[in-house]
């Protein structure tokens, strides 16, 4: 039973991602302006990664729960991931995107990589978390 409820949180945690990389991200920059389309990933961005690591955490423990060592060390991966995106590279995006915006040269480059390390954080976490549910599947269900 444990097992049923684990895959089932990753699953709404991956179907989550690529709603957020295949509907919300395209559909914001497609539709709203500039100064709008930046209030309102200010705001989502961190709310999204905070569920993120809400339900990582929740997996973690029942992975845990499960005795699954190798679960359980990529889900605090994951988890420890969702928090550094949400605490400390969303806050850093934003305020380099600001001095960007304003002609900081130098703000630009940090924004780029910046961001680009944010992407590949969620990226990896998209990778663990759907190796995650295909190993459980073959370890449960052959």
């Amino acid at each position: 039973m444990i097992i049923y409820t684990l895959n089932f949180l990753l699953t709404i945690l991956i179907g989550s991602m690529i709603f957020f990389m295949a509907v919300v991200s395209p559909s914001v920059f497609a539709t709203l302006s500039t100064n709008a389309s930046s209030k309102f990933l200010r705001t989502i961005f961190p709310r999204m990664f905070l569920f993120g690591f809400i339900i990582s955490a929740l997996s973690l423990i029942l992975s845990y729960l499960l005795s699954n060592i190798l679960n359980s060390i990529l889900l605090v991966v994951v988890a420890i991931s969702f928090i550094i995106n949400r605490n400390y590279l969303t806050p850093k995006i934003n305020d380099f995107r600001d001095k960007e915006l304003v002609g900081d040269k130098k703000a630009s480059s940090s924004f780029k990589y910046m961001h680009l390390l944010s992407v590949l954080l969620f990226i990896l976490n998209f990778i663990i978390l759907v190796s995650i549910v295909i190993i459980n599947y073959f370890n449960y269900n052959l």
